[in-house]
């Protein structure tokens, strides 16, 4: 059925890139809109008939974007309307997160990051009151993303986008190019003044873990050594993996507490990157949790190896077969 406003005798643009595997719908609209020399405010104000009229200027269209929108772009550039509500974080429910609602919190925590476990026994990470809360993403007031990352290398192609879930803390790096991902402005300050910005490596272990997010995030589904899972699963189980590796050594009893030190000794960093009291991973300032991801990246490549067993409900899923128990 045809959403009241959108005409199905609407003409397609003579010109509509496809959009990238993962790229975000502004740095999509942003594309598109340059190819006719128009700001995105333009293409969305003037160009979409009676759905410009729902162009909120304000809105940011990367969280969640109208419903009448959507199936004008679709009707005007041939990409589909699921396709296109993936570009936005309300339409990476639920396998991103199971709501966008904060005050779900408690509720949520539990079910989300304490229902399973990865390297410890069921249940040892035991009880946190979490209040307002959404997995990956930061709440009180504060905006969803705190900055947009680019690969400087992939940077200098125009027809590369921006990969939305690059702004959350969930990839640290190019899976292309195995580079930090760095901050947007910074990268296209740099390239305006003559001087790109130099591509900086991250550990193999964070590449080889950005590797399987992004598997996740295009294909819906992630390879793991043990097994095939959704990517929702995997998700889950990252986010599971980093409380973990939070975790003080107390909470976790003497076998588990080992079995952390083991693994921020050979991420080669402080225990708990120095954090004195838990909070969760989306409260934690960005060198904390890219140092969390970095530690939970060296347990993925440890388990692999069979150098460590994980003992918990998903641990089998990083173990190839013959290091299971």
């Amino acid at each position: 059925m045809t959403p009241v406003g959108v005409s199905d005798g609407v003409r397609r643009w003579p010109v509509h890139p496809e959009p990238g595997p993962g790229e975000a719908l502004t740095s999509w609209l942003g594309r598109l809109a340059g190819l006719y020399r128009l700001s995105v405010e333009q293409l969305l104000t003037h160009n979409l008939g009676p759905a410009s009229d729902e162009y909120d200027r304000g809105a940011d269209l990367d969280y969640q974007v109208p419903t009448i929108i959507v199936h004008a772009l679709a009707a005007r550039t041939g990409v589909e309307v699921g396709r296109l509500r993936r570009m936005t974080i309300s339409g990476c429910v639920p396998w991103l997160s199971d709501t966008l609602n904060p005050l779900d919190g408690p509720r949520a925590f539990a079910a989300y990051v304490r229902q399973d476990s990865v390297l410890m026994p069921p249940g040892q990470a035991g009880y946190h009151v979490i209040n307002r809360w959404l997995p990956w993403l930061p709440v009180s007031g504060r905006p969803w993303r705190t900055a947009r990352h680019i690969c400087p290398t992939c940077s200098a192609d125009p027809s590369r986008g921006v990969l939305l879930l690059a702004a959350l803390p969930l990839m640290t790096s190019c899976v292309e190019h195995g580079c930090r991902l760095e901050n947007l402005h910074e990268v296209r300050r740099a390239h305006r003044y003559g001087e790109p910005m130099t591509a900086r490596p991250v550990p193999d272990a964070v590449a080889a873990l950005d590797r399987l997010t992004f598997e996740g995030i295009t294909t819906a589904a992630v390879t793991l050594p043990g097994r095939t899972v959704q990517v929702g699963e995997w998700l889950r189980l990252l986010r599971t993996l980093l409380d973990e590796v939070s975790m003080v050594a107390s909470r976790a009893g003497p076998g588990s507490a080992a079995l952390l030190h083991q693994i921020w000794d050979a991420a080669d960093l402080p225990f708990r990157a120095g954090l004195a009291f838990w909070r969760p991973y989306e409260r934690l300032s960005p060198p904390r949790q890219e140092a969390m991801l970095q530690a939970a990246a060296t347990a993925v490549q440890l388990a692999a190896d069979g150098r460590i067993i994980p003992g918990g409900t998903l641990g089998s899923a990083l173990q190839p077969a013959p290091y299971r128990r």
